[in-house]
């Protein structure tokens, strides 16, 4: 009989994860515009999440939101904001490595992420919820409802990740993102390169931040030079998590029962409106996907108003 050794658990400081920055940090430089975070000590390191309102009728549609890759839960805000209108109550969180929430030490594969929403419902005494997911947020969400339908109300994906193929990148591309033995440090700037550049903020974003104008560039660059962990989840992240492959995870989807809603922005280059569409067709999606016009990728938060009408049609509120 072979013997089997499974690895033991990584370890730092006799931590099973990388501590956050202070939420106060966060706080200070983005003042004004969240409601006050709270954060869990889970199993994983610390989830840190914001209730829009924590005073919604019992009766009230809970809905959580899953943001994208590069920013954390304040990307998500425009729309949050938005949909608290219908009177829902809105909730949403830092990923793994992104805002206040730690990074665990262990590959971010869908199943991480997983254990973060579990993690989070429990906590806030939620079976169950309407989920919306945008971008990396998508993917996460569809391999999610695709595997337990009985926590999703209803899914929505806007701009959703998990579509792309790795073999369709090309081999120096599929180099950079599996190719650590190879490329080392080289491989990860270009990942980081490729997911959050390193444009500089535009002068006077904190005037339009106390707007309500919400710019990714000063969020991820605090990311980066804050969080001791967000580097290495973002590249795990891509290497491991929903970004990538999540071919059957949409048919699972499209052969549920589930209400579900596709949006995505005219304009969106990273995840093309027609590219969507092929893809989901081929996997036997029967239903429509929504366009956002004079939308791109960022639609979140430059149609937030937009993206929201739809949502709250197919909610039927």
């Amino acid at each position: 009989m072979t013997s089997v050794s499974l690895p033991s658990p990584l370890l730092i400081n006799g931590l099973s994860y990388i501590p956050p920055p202070s939420a106060k940090s966060f706080e200070e430089e983005f003042a004004g515009i969240l409601p006050p975070g709270k954060s869990i000590q889970s199993s994983r390191g610390i989830i840190h999440y914001y209730d829009f309102t924590p005073n919604a009728s019992p009766d009230a549609k809970r809905v959580l939101l899953i943001h994208g890759i590069g920013t954390c839960a304040i990307g998500m805000e425009p729309l949050a904001h938005r949909l608290t209108a219908s009177g829902s109550h809105i909730i949403t969180y830092d990923l793994w490595g992104h805002g206040n929430s730690s990074t665990p030490l262990e590959p971010h594969t869908p199943a991480l992420m997983h254990a973060q929403i579990f993690e989070l419902l429990s906590r806030v005494r939620w079976s169950s919820a309407h989920l919306v997911g945008f971008s990396l947020g998508g993917s996460i969400l569809a391999t999610f409802a695709a595997l337990h339908s009985h926590v999703a109300e209803s899914v929505t994906i806007v701009a959703g990740a998990g579509l792309w193929r790795k073999h369709g990148c090309g081999w120096w591309n599929g180099l950079q993102i599996d190719g650590e033995w190879m490329l080392g440090e080289r491989s990860e700037q270009m990942i980081l390169d490729r997911l959050e550049g390193d444009t500089p903020s535009q002068e006077g974003w904190k005037e339009r931040l106390k707007n309500g104008v919400i710019e990714s560039e000063p969020i991820e660059r605090w990311e980066r030079e804050n969080h001791p962990g967000h580097k290495a989840s973002v590249i795990s992240t891509l290497r491991y998590g929903n970004v990538f492959d999540q071919h059957e995870s949409y048919r699972k989807l499209a052969e549920s029962n589930l209400e579900i809603l596709v949006i995505v922005g005219e304009y969106d280059s990273s995840f093309p409106l027609e590219f969507i569409r092929r893809e989901l067709r081929a996997l036997g999606w029967k239903g429509d996907v929504k366009q956002v016009d004079g939308a791109g990728h960022r639609l979140v938060r430059s149609h937030s108003d937009e993206v929201a009408r739809l949502i709250e049609e197919f909610w039927g509120v």
